[in-house]
């Protein structure tokens, strides 16, 4: 799960979001909680994961303690990441189903951070809806228990992001950290 996250970059069902190139170093510290407005056509269950993740320069060389296997030019390292049952989203207790084309909010809470990211890197946010194998599939339509699923009982829909989505990190000595200009 920590490896290079290039991988997902490049899937059609991950939203990726960037900032430029930072000129300076950024330290990120404190909590992380991901607001995300959504809206569920076909389907009225979903899981969200949330991740953040430092690029790195696409010049960067290899350091002697770098693996054979792995090249830094471009990397994605994994920073902080976080699983949500889109079902939970009100209540831990009582799971809801989403209703068909309504707008809901998905607000949880990623792990604490404490992270410089160096000049010359990026931050990155990634959005989807699956981690499989990592984490276990959503069926997409709501079942009590997620690991009883039938194969009939998965099914393929479209979720929206909306552009009012925010990531928000921390606060530092009462000072709002915040990140280069970059939209959702």
């Amino acid at each position: 799960m920590t490896d290079d996250q290039r991988h997902a970059s490049f899937r059609p069902d991950v939203l990726t979001f960037k900032t430029d190139i930072l000129d300076e170093d950024l330290t990120l510290s404190g909590e992380i909680l991901a607001k995300l407005d959504v809206i569920l056509k076909g389907i009225n269950d979903a899981d969200f994961i949330v991740k953040l993740i430092d690029v790195y320069p696409t010049n960067m060389e290899n350091g002697e303690h770098t693996p054979d296997h792995i090249s830094l030019a471009g990397y994605q390292q994994l920073v902080r990441a976080e699983t949500f049952r889109g079902r939970f989203r009100n209540n831990f207790a009582q799971p809801e189903v989403f209703k068909e084309g309504q707008e809901e909010e998905v607000n949880f809470p990623l792990q604490d951070i404490l992270h410089t990211f160096k000049k010359g890197h990026r931050v990155m946010i990634q959005i989807h809806s699956t981690w499989f194998p990592y984490i276990d599939r959503n069926p997409q339509k709501y079942v009590e228990n997620i690991f009883e699923a039938k194969q009939e009982d998965f099914t393929t829909g479209t979720i929206i992001i909306k552009g009012s989505s925010t990531v928000e990190i921390g606060e530092n000595d009462g000072i709002e950290q915040k990140l280069p200009q970059t939209k959702m």
